[in-house]
């Protein structure tokens, strides 16, 4: 019975008003008093409503989201974009009566490393330290590969580790140094971030070229590396190309050509940034995490002003 939702719960009540003390029963049950009275003032046909109300958002917010979030997702979407409060349990119990279920995640290759003991790696200077306290303070960076029709794709992707938002990616069909360098390029030029910006890598061979680490040294940003395979220490990129093929690749019925593909990474790099809620961020998405940051930092910036004036 603890285990029924809260609406079988207080029918169960009202049976059985006449034969248990209804404080009792709600301590038993594990419901308030108040909300149960609540229930009771409501009619037949408002609760209804009201039920078909909540499986439509929970319905329509699964399909925004692509399918790919759970009860804890759309709790927070709900929240941070609908300024609707509706608890986890009701929306894993309409997610269970829909058969609203969040796609498996599976495992990828990964790219190739440099070779043992080369002077060009860099030690690890970010240490697992996923939290950062302000933008373009540590970037994370990695490849994974993709297949199509006409072979192998590779994706360079670049994220800031404050809000997790990709700031930079490149999707080609060969995995030279080229294809980071681009990825990085296209990040910096939108981010043109301040002197003393860390991007952590892996140890792949693309991170320790001459012309990679000649950009690097350009823009004045700190190297740092993961362990030689230790994918731990670059878990932010990690879980999110598990995240990206769990949402996209895997869910192709068959292979698509490789401008298919562009299409593909581009639409859910938006998706990504804009709509997906993220939970490092409080399921809030990257962008607009990114964005509430700055505004209130104007904010106290204005604040500060005035009080000089």
């Amino acid at each position: 019975m603890l285990r029924q939702s809260r609406e079988i719960k207080y029918a169960w009540i009202q049976k059985h008003r006449e034969e248990f003390p209804l404080v009792l029963m709600c301590k038993v049950l594990n419901v308030p008093v108040s909300s149960f009275n609540s229930w009771l003032k409501l009619d037949p046909t408002d609760k209804a409503a009201e039920q078909k109300e909540n499986t439509d958002l929970v319905k329509e917010t699964f399909g925004i989201l692509k399918g790919n979030a759970g009860a804890r997702g759309i709790k927070g979407y709900l929240t941070n974009e609908k300024k609707v409060t509706m608890s986890r349990r009701k929306i894993a119990r309409i997610m269970r009566e829909q058969g609203l279920i969040v796609h498996t995640r599976k495992k990828f290759k990964k790219a190739s490393s440099a070779a043992i003991n080369d002077p060009k790696i860099q030690p690890n200077l970010l240490k697992r330290e996923f939290k950062v306290s302000y933008l373009n303070q540590v970037w994370v960076g990695d490849i994974t590969q993709v297949k199509t029709q006409q072979g192998w794709m590779y994706l360079a992707t670049y994220i800031d580790l404050y809000s997790r938002k990709v700031v930079g990616w490149a999707l080609e069909s060969h995995m030279r140094s080229e294809l980071i360098e681009t990825a990085l390029k296209r990040a910096l030029w939108n981010r043109k971030p301040p002197k003393g910006l860390m991007v952590h890598t892996d140890q792949g061979s693309q991170f320790i070229s001459n012309a990679y680490r000649k950009l690097i040294a350009h823009w004045g940003i700190k190297q740092s590396m993961s362990r030689r395979g230790n994918c731990w220490d670059n878990a932010v990129i990690e879980s999110f190309f598990k995240s990206f093929k769990t949402e996209t690749v895997y869910q192709l019925t068959k292979l698509i050509d490789q401008q298919e593909m562009r299409w593909l990474v581009s639409e859910y790099m938006g998706h990504y940034n804009h709509i997906r809620p993220h939970s490092s961020n409080g399921y809030i998405a990257p962008a607009k995490f990114e964005q509430i940051r700055l505004d209130r930092l104007k904010e106290i910036e204005e604040n500060l002003g005035t009080k000089k004036c």
